[in-house]
């Protein structure tokens, strides 16, 4: 027998994130689920603890058999094709609310006809639609249609932004309403505080992210080796050593591994610019940079459109070395002529905080919670 709470009492509620093994913008939106359902269980594919420091302590988490597995905390590619099937295992009986926060296949999850689900899209599967590996495209054909099957499994969808409700529109025919995220706008804030790192170069331009293929960051590293410019790489990820070996000759190129968001404050308060040459389906970093003070040099495209404007951004058009150089002088002509202004720029952000997207959240879950109890 179920023993769910009743509809007059706080919904029993569950949090689906696909892996707990890396920080970064859609890290940070699980952990404001966590703060709007601090009694919420955590279910996730695989969680490895000593990247996971960030988590709230006591949390109950849930990890599929693919937690057992050799290298699955890695992600390992080959075990790919079992996700959804893991997804499928977990029992959300005993909950009200299941939320998936997903970039991949949170969608598949399996709940009871009472239960009510809720998909939270960062994105559809980068991997499934936009791999360009030939021999893989019958298989991947077969599986899109499963994943489009899958895709009917929440009872509401939301995502993050246009542009992904655009691909959601284009690929499962959705029309998910766009709850934007955001940032901590008290934190992240123009008031210098004392120097936390040490040697520092004078000026210097900032890349904030994972350190991964489609983040582009070697076009910012081609760029500013091309012009001689100072470049900070803030990140981890399988192409760190890549990268790193790409800048090796390049004493004006420096990495430092993810650390405090103090930290992080401060390289975003001193740099010229945020430089972000990927495309984003929102893209956080470059709000906590517009928080500091400090304007973007972005790719024209995607999520970045929908938070930056000529005010407070160089775009480029296209991801190439030439697009970017030309970028950064055109940035820094418009800056000697204090084109950007520290003022508009924390304004803009001021626009996407992490307490406007927790309470547009909560309110719009608690109105489908309470129209959901009026159909039973």
């Amino acid at each position: 027998m179920s023993t769910k709470n009743h509809s007059d009492k706080s919904p029993k509620v569950a949090i689906f994130y696909d892996w707990l093994n890396q920080w970064g913008g859609a890290e940070k939106v699980l952990l404001n689920l966590l703060t709007i359902y601090p009694q919420a269980q955590l279910f996730t594919l695989v969680h490895d603890p000593t990247k996971t420091k960030w988590l709230p302590k006591n949390l109950k988490i849930h990890t599929s058999f693919l937690q057992k597995l050799p290298q699955a905390l890695n992600n390992f590619p080959l075990y790919t094709p079992l996700y959804d099937l893991a997804l499928e295992q977990f029992d959300f009986t005993e909950f009200d609310i299941v939320i998936s926060t997903t970039s991949t296949q949170g969608h598949c999850l399996l709940t009871p006809a009472s239960t009510l689900f809720l998909c939270y899209y960062h994105n559809i599967n980068r991997h499934l639609y936009s791999s360009k590996n030939s021999l893989l495209k019958p298989f991947l054909k077969i599986y899109q249609k499963l994943d489009s099957y899958y895709s009917t499994r929440p009872d509401y969808s939301f995502t993050n932004s246009k542009t992904v409700q655009t691909r959601l529109k284009n690929t499962y025919n959705k029309n998910p309403t766009v709850i934007n995220p955001g940032i901590d706008t008290q934190f992240f804030n123009p008031t210098s505080s004392s120097n936390p790192l040490k040697n520092l170069p004078q000026n210097y331009y900032l890349s904030v992210g994972r350190l991964v293929s489609h983040k582009k960051v070697d076009l910012a590293i081609r760029a500013c080796q091309k012009l001689h410019k100072n470049l900070i790489i803030v990140g981890q990820g399988r192409q760190e050593n890549t990268l790193k070996n790409l800048a090796k000759k390049s004493p004006n190129i420096i990495f430092l591994k993810t650390f405090s968001d103090t930290k992080l404050r401060y390289l975003y308060q001193h740099a010229q610019a945020l430089i972000c040459p990927q495309i984003e389906d929102f893209g956080l970093t470059p709000l906590e940079s517009l928080a500091c003070g400090t304007p973007v040099i972005a790719l024209n495209k995607g999520g970045f459109t929908e938070t930056l404007n000529n005010k407070t951004a160089q775009f480029f058009n296209h991801q190439t070395v030439s697009s970017l150089s030309k970028a950064i002088l055109k940035f820094e002509t418009k800056s000697s002529q204090n084109y950007f202004s520290k003022n508009i720029c924390r304004q803009q952000a001021t626009h996407f905080s992490a307490s406007q997207f927790m309470l547009n959240f909560r309110q719009i879950v608690d109105q489908l919670w309470t129209n959901w109890n009026r159909k039973k």
